[in-house]
């Protein structure tokens, strides 16, 4: 049982803290540009960098990759990112951020797309409707050829701004008032139009785009970005059979496994999925777990895969939380240091970082010990054999 007897909590390689900043949006805006739930600061891959990575142009991977937060700030820090992911959701928000393009090029591009050609009804659209104004529609379904057909890097950008924008809870989204980071259904958005009093306007989608790409660069990146994100790897995989990812060929690990049964991701994601022409796959089975046995026989086949890519002598940190699952608080930084036992890693030290809720914590009613995590468990091994 997770946390049964809290046997760890007297342990001298735990240390309490606030290693970094608590405060919303302080990494480069770059992070900043696509809101994806479950994701960790910036400021915790650099933390651990910082700590584990005492030269530059080193290999760091992240096994869950989500919004690409550990392989965008190891570029940032001079080092080369391996992002892996077993969802192609994933992958776009992270490639699409392996080169940054001008602003000036970036504005060229989006001025020279015609989103106001007529375009054919399809038996999709009644599932948008509620979301988005006819001539919105239109703009949209044009920008999605435009993406189908323009492989360059500046209108990759682009469709991840515009995926930004989709839909949110202000006018400078696309859609009318909803929520920002998960799609809800149809039907439900059209009950909240009628709530409250609510229905879709046109809302140019250019002038959007532009103003959220103006916002995200208004911070340069630094000048040697890309002389390492051009090395980057984008893995699609299940972490725990990573097979383009070779042997020893990693220098740190900074990820963030799913919890248990906190997150639908394909449910949540279902417009930007439309949007991106995702398609649903019975082979992609997401790590999604609710039975904690299952959980950590997963987690242990990933800290075996982990090993295997880290070189001998290297770091990998898991970032894990405190979940409330019914009566009983589950500790699983406590798992993960008995998964990793027999797997070639042992335990270095777990930082615990404490810190108060975020405008976001409190949106999702996050409270301490009771619906999420209040503080960041990151559990240190260290790869021997």
């Amino acid at each position: 049982m997770a946390g049964a007897g809290r046997l760890l909590k007297d342990s001298d390689k735990i240390v309490f803290g606030e290693f970094w900043t608590a405060k919303q949006r302080q990494g480069h805006p770059i992070h900043h540009t696509v809101s994806y739930r479950a994701s960790f600061k910036p400021e915790l891959p650099s933390f651990f960098m910082k700590e584990f990575l005492k030269k530059k142009n080193r290999v760091v991977y992240d096994p869950f990759g989500g919004r690409g937060t550990t392989a965008i700030q190891a570029n940032i820090e001079g080092h080369v990112a391996v992002h892996n992911d077993i969802h192609p959701l994933s992958i776009f928000l992270a490639s699409a951020r392996q080169y940054v393009p001008k602003l000036e090029d970036l504005e060229k591009k989006l001025n020279s797309l015609d989103l106001d050609k007529e375009v054919e009804d399809e038996p999709f659209d009644i599932n948008l409707l509620p979301f988005f104004h006819p001539r919105t529609l239109k703009e949209i379904k044009n920008l999605k050829k435009y993406m189908a057909e323009d492989l360059s890097v500046e209108m990759k950008f682009i469709s991840l701004i515009a995926l930004s924008r989709l839909h949110g809870h202000s006018t400078g989204f696309f859609s009318v008032y909803t929520f920002p980071q998960v799609s809800i259904p149809p039907e439900a958005q059209a009950k909240n139009n009628v709530k409250r009093g609510q229905s879709p306007e046109y809302r140019p989608i250019k002038p959007r785009i532009y103003q959220k790409m103006k916002r995200d660069l208004a911070l340069p990146i630094p000048p040697f970005y890309h002389e390492f994100s051009k090395n980057n790897l984008y893995s699609l995989n299940s972490a725990n059979s990573v097979p383009n990812v070779e042997s020893e060929s990693v220098d740190l690990i900074v990820t963030s496994p799913p919890f248990l049964d906190k997150v639908d991701y394909e449910g949540d994601n279902w417009l930007r999925h439309w949007f991106l022409d995702i398609q649903k796959s019975k082979d992609r089975k997401l790590s999604i777990f609710s039975n904690l046995s299952d959980w950590n026989a997963f987690i242990r086949s990933t800290l075996k895969e982990s090993a295997r890519v880290l070189k001998k002598g290297s770091y990998m940190v898991m970032e894990v939380g405190e979940v409330k699952k019914g009566n009983s608080i589950l500790y699983l930084d406590e798992d993960v240091v008995r998964m990793a036992e027999g797997t070639g890693l042992v335990w270095n030290k777990t930082y615990v970082h404490t810190q108060s809720f975020t405008k976001l914590s409190n949106c999702w009613q996050v409270s301490n010990n009771e619906k999420g995590t209040n503080s960041n468990r990151c559990v240190v091994l260290r790869k021997v054999l």
